[in-house]
């Protein structure tokens, strides 16, 4: 496509630009106006097609045109073709090429000129109408040369940003599926060990373990398939979940809790979160808690979730072990988060003890 049409369009328009010139050369040219306009208009009707021979044909004509002397433009159907060869070529010359077909533009300026300078009316003198012709050429041909540098910057630029894109959205399911993953099994591996410890000193206590490992199940299969859809190809049906967001934090804090850790929940956010800045902060704090109970070994943890108008703050706070930080995937998964957001990020072991992770994230 180029400037919105088709190539079936722009032969079609050049068609049209080759029977007008044709009509120029009948109505101004009396020597051989039928070859003329003939040999001067084919190439130009049929310059997207076979770019070089249109070139060649044209240039013949011309040269033609000019001894038999019904050339009256200063080779302009050679420039119109001239135009697409310069498009089209690579632009793999020599530099010496390059500064030759440079000067020779300068010099037919020049010349042209001082020509009429000295009196010789630009549209009478033969030696004036080549100069311009060689003008003409030489812009037709820098013409092409930046249009088609430009679009090939385009198309480079626009690889590039399809490759960041790819990248950014294989980042995100990555993130993704490790919160789910992550939070989920460590779940399931914490209530499977207390099932097994006390599998015989108290039975009873299976029966909650296992409905936890249950549920706990069951919700990471209802996420990936939720993950799972939103990769399906285009137009495929996808019976998709509404994305987790503040609503489902009472259900993810119930199954932290039924690990043994102690979590207090505050929600202060006077105004509903725009869905994707939801189900970030409740990945965050999925992430959190999921470092809470496979790392921190916390008896304690509150989660305070404050809004306001433009930005939303979390802060995770947990009485355990704490430590020096070490970033892996979970954290690192937390920074880039509020990262997508223009949002700043700490973590860290508190002075009083225990570890915090706080948040905050700008919104419109």
């Amino acid at each position: 496509m180029e400037y919105g049409l088709s190539r079936r369009q722009l032969i079609a328009a050049d068609c049209l630009v080759a029977v007008g010139y044709a009509a120029l050369v009948l109505l101004t040219s009396a020597t051989g106006p039928g070859l003329v306009a003939i040999g001067l208009a084919l190439p130009i009707a049929v310059r997207r097609i076979w770019p070089l021979p249109a070139l060649a044909v044209v240039a013949v004509m011309s040269v033609i045109a000019y001894f038999v002397d019904a050339l009256r433009d200063p080779l302009l159907a050679a420039a119109y073709v001239l135009y697409v060869v310069a498009l089209t070529r690579s632009s793999n010359r020599p530099l010496s090429s390059r500064r030759l077909i440079g000067l020779a533009g300068g010099v037919g300026f020049v010349v042209l000129v001082l020509a009429v300078v000295a009196g010789a009316p630009a549209g009478q003198s033969r030696a004036a109408l080549v100069l311009t012709g060689i003008a003409a050429l030489y812009g037709a041909w820098i013409l092409g040369q930046v249009v088609r540098d430009r679009r090939a910057a385009a198309a480079r630029a626009a690889q590039v940003l399809a490759e960041q894109a790819v990248a950014a959205e294989r980042l995100r399911i990555a993130r993704e599926l490790h919160d789910i993953v992550a939070h989920s099994m460590g779940l399931i591996a914490v209530k499977a060990g207390v099932a097994n410890h006390v599998l015989q000193v108290r039975p009873e206590e299976v029966s909650d373990a296992l409905s936890v490992i249950e549920s706990t199940s069951r919700d990471a299969l209802v996420e990936l398939r939720h993950m799972l859809g939103l990769l399906r190809a285009p137009g495929e049906p996808a019976d998709l979940a509404p994305p987790a967001g503040l609503a489902a934090l009472p259900e993810l804090v119930a199954r932290v809790e039924s690990t043994g850790v102690e979590v207090e929940l505050k929600v202060d956010v006077p105004e509903p979160l725009p869905d994707a800045v939801a189900l970030t902060v409740y990945r965050i704090v999925q992430e959190s808690l999921t470092n809470v109970t496979k790392h921190a070994h916390a008896c304690r943890c509150s989660i305070t979730i404050t809004g306001s108008a433009n930005a939303v703050q979390l802060e995770v706070i947990d009485d355990g072990v704490g430590g020096a930080v070490v970033e892996g995937h979970g954290l690192i998964g937390i920074r880039e988060r509020a990262g997508v957001y223009g949002g700043s990020y700490r973590a860290g072991p508190r002075t009083a003890g225990g570890f915090e992770v706080v948040v905050r994230l700008p919104h419109e």
